[in-house]
């Protein structure tokens, strides 16, 4: 249980400084990650066609493969080419992440409270902002097309503040 928590606040740290860097630096963040990302797509895809072709007999699995490294490849030169794309991506999949984290705290939260007997309110209103907080994350894309990257950042750190006062709210308890 302690190395989950330990785990968990690495992982909590670590989101707080993607947040950081993301205000602060979020075209150039994206942009860099974006085209480093396509790359090592586009050398995956190029990878799987010279295997394929190289194989001489080829079964099921080699011809899926090749679809796949077809589909790798068009991925690549889309993260390459189109660096907004991401900035999208990574705004939905932030948001489906918070709001998973806060609603999976807040089954946790109101287990304690039922089996304890004690009111834990501010720990459920905690996780029920985080519950906002990714779903504006997740809507993200269509209110704030232009600063969606530093809006994401600035989710992310108050998600991360969030997730340590409730840590420390619900030890105390």
């Amino acid at each position: 249980m302690k190395d989950k928590k330990i785990s968990d606040l690495v992982l909590i740290i670590g989101m707080f400084l993607l947040g950081v860097l993301l205000i602060i630096w979020a075209d150039k963040v994206t942009n860099v990650f974006s085209i480093l990302l396509g790359i090592l797509a586009i050398i995956y895809g190029i990878m799987t066609f010279i295997s394929y072709f190289r194989t001489k007999d080829k079964t099921f699995g080699e011809m899926l493969s090749f679809i796949y490294g077809i589909v790798i490849l068009v991925i690549g030169f889309i993260l390459v080419f189109r660096v907004d794309f991401l900035k999208e991506l990574i705004s939905f999949v932030v948001g489906i992440y918070i709001v998973l984290t806060s609603l999976l705290k807040l089954h946790e939260i109101l287990i304690i409270q039922k089996s304890s007997k004690i009111k834990l309110t501010s720990s459920v209103v905690i996780s029920l902002l985080g519950v906002i907080l990714g779903v504006l994350c997740i809507c993200g894309k269509f209110l704030i097309p232009d600063m969606i990257v530093s809006f994401i950042g600035i989710i992310l750190v108050i998600y991360s503040v969030m997730y340590i006062i409730n840590m420390i709210l619900l030890k105390r308890k």
